[in-house]
């Protein structure tokens, strides 16, 4: 099981490594592998080819930062949804996107490639959902603007400022992008130009 993780390790480092240097479409499974400095049947133990190596490690940061999100109690006295995770939980998960710095930026492309950006955004949406249904808060229309769109301004937001602070690389403290978040909740985007 060890000499398991410390392959997966080094395949997870050269993938790094290569898709900075190289992007993902120039990348090969043998380039992997020498940079890897493991022969190429190893690399096929673990996975298919080099897409089933960049899902699977997309798929493994996504379920952390769920699990992250999802570990801190809701705050207590939470009637919308804008509360339903704890100021705590999202300090961890940017933690744990800065302590892991080279392969979020790696695979955003510093910013350019959106398919993290719309994963983050698709799993706190569902989040958002599943918890508001678990704390019996209605998610309902707001005037006339649908229960859709005012959930993807939200979730768009707080996603946005995660993604700059990402493509800034990693600046500010977590607590501060928290705070960022939390002062997000409660201004009108208009309120910025007065």
């Amino acid at each position: 099981m060890q000499q398991t993780t410390k392959t997966r390790a080094k395949i997870r480092a050269a993938y790094i490594e290569l898709l900075k240097s190289r992007g993902f479409e120039a990348m090969t499974v043998s380039a992997i592998v020498r940079t890897a400095g493991i022969n190429r049947g190893t690399f096929y133990l673990h996975y298919v080819d080099k897409f089933d190596l960049q899902q699977r490690l997309l798929d493994d940061v996504i379920d952390d930062l769920t699990a992250i999100m999802l570990s801190g109690s809701p705050v207590a006295g939470v009637d919308n949804a804008e509360d339903i995770f704890s100021t705590e939980s999202i300090a961890e998960a940017l933690r744990y996107i800065k302590r892991d710095y080279e392969f979020f930026d790696a695979v955003s492309g510093s910013g350019s490639d959106m398919q993290l950006y719309d994963r983050f955004k698709d799993v706190l949406k569902r989040m958002l959902i599943m918890q508001a249904g678990r704390l019996g808060l209605p998610m309902r229309e707001h005037g006339d603007m649908p229960r859709d769109y005012a959930l993807e301004i939200m979730v768009s937001s707080v996603v946005s400022i995660i993604w700059m602070w990402m493509r800034r690389g990693c600046e500010e403290s977590p607590e501060r992008i928290c705070a960022i978040i939390e002062r997000n909740k409660v201004i009108a985007p208009i309120d910025i130009l007065k």
